[in-house]
């Protein structure tokens, strides 16, 4: 009687052994600190036919450790390489100006930890043409 219980107790502790070992490797974290690995811009071509007219930009960071996609369009850096073309918020609300331009490219940046300023930037981009009346 006694082997059998002693054989029981090692069959239990080999279990709660297994299930803690499946339990750590499932971890999606791995003691790693959250990483943003990519942001994707979406609308990621716009055409605008005139000045004023808006397009809501959003901002999606793909993150390591753990790996998931999260919206960062309110904490992302937005900027216009034209802003005489086509002006952006730190929203990501863009507007249209009174001048022509194609390919203006439209940037949202954010470090890859967001804890730590130094650490590096991210940048992900969308492209926006304007055009006036029949230009």
């Amino acid at each position: 009687m006694l082997l059998k219980d002693n054989m029981r107790q090692r069959r239990v502790s080999w279990w709660i052994v297994l299930a803690v070992a499946v339990a750590v490797l499932n971890v999606s974290s791995c003691g790693f600190k959250r990483k943003l690995v990519s942001i994707t811009v979406t609308p990621d071509a716009v055409t605008l036919g005139g000045p004023g007219l808006q397009v809501q930009y959003k901002a999606i960071g793909h993150y390591v450790h753990p790996p998931d996609a999260r919206d960062i369009t309110n904490t992302a850096t937005w900027e216009s390489a034209a802003p005489q073309v086509i002006t952006i918020d730190s929203t990501g609300l863009a507007t249209s100006g009174d001048v022509c331009g194609q390919n203006v490219t439209i940037t949202a940046s954010a470090h890859s930890d967001p804890h730590d300023d130094s650490s590096g930037i991210v940048i992900g981009s969308a492209t926006v043409n304007v055009c006036q009346g029949g230009n």
